[in-house]
């Protein structure tokens, strides 16, 4: 007697497709150009365009006062008149005793000074010997791209890029740190300059030319590395663009039959 023939399951994973038969061999070719690491990812012709300026390294210099600094006044021999508080918006520092002092620009020392001046020339404290320092910064450096926080941080004294990155909680796994972007503006003309820093050669290596000192308001983005980026079209250009989810197994099944 005929046995009923089994029903016949064929399995078309991803409809039998290729990558290949999908983008075409032109495609393909360029799509792997893309995996190859540029040596500057920020291009050549985009570096110094009439919107940027020249990038200028700023020489290490005292720390200058700026409006919303915290402020703390030590006197080491009369304690009483101690005072930790804010530069005002107009760059000025109240002091009672002492009175309102120009203080946004000045270096600690020169803030210092003028305290002490302004306390024996009000009879308050012949020799004071004021000791200033900034508790908080005001400044704030930006942090962006393939970090795992990006947002805003405080500037704090000699802050580098490593520290910021630091503050943002480290990169992802698909950041291009060899190629850090930092953006700052122009001391001249007010203007972004741009430039990239090597974190690896600076961690690897100790490269002193990666070494920059942050200045308040500059901006860090960290871009994609070159895996990520193809990564991210491949999902944009194909995944999403098909229509079906390759990862589904297709199957049809004939109608039972019997052998004659």
């Amino acid at each position: 007697m005929p046995l009923p023939r089994a029903p016949m399951t064929r399995r078309l994973p991803y409809l039998g497709l290729t990558l290949r038969r999908i983008l075409g061999l032109p495609l393909l070719l360029a799509l792997a150009g893309l995996t190859a690491c540029s040596p500057i990812w920020v291009h050549k012709d985009d570096q110094q365009p009439d919107r940027f300026s020249t990038w200028v390294n700023a020489p290490v210099s005292a720390y200058r006062i700026q409006p919303g600094d915290e402020i703390a006044v030590t006197l080491p021999f009369n304690g009483e008149l101690n005072q930790h508080a804010q530069v005002a918006p107009d760059g000025t520092f109240t002091m009672p005793l002492a009175g309102v002092l120009p203080a946004a620009g000045h270096t600690t020392t020169q803030l210092a000074d003028g305290i002490d001046k302004a306390l024996a020339t009000l009879g308050v404290v012949a020799d004071a010997r004021a000791t200033v320092t900034v508790a908080a910064y005001s400044g704030r450096v930006y942090v962006g791209g393939q970090v795992r926080q990006p947002g805003e941080f405080p500037l704090r004294t000699d802050m580098t890029v490593i520290q910021a990155l630091a503050d943002a909680r480290g990169t992802l796994d698909t950041a291009r740190t060899n190629e850090v972007v930092l953006i700052r503006r122009s001391p001249k003309d007010g203007r972004p300059m741009l430039r990239t820093i090597d974190i690896d050669a600076l961690t690897h290596t100790g490269d002193p030319n990666q070494a920059v000192v942050l200045q308040a308001s500059d901006t860090i983005f960290v871009p994609k590395s070159s895996i990520a980026e193809v990564d991210q079209w491949v999902d944009q250009h194909i995944n999403q663009a098909l229509p079906f989810n390759k990862g589904l197994n297709y199957t049809y099944t004939n109608s039972t039959s019997t052998v004659p």
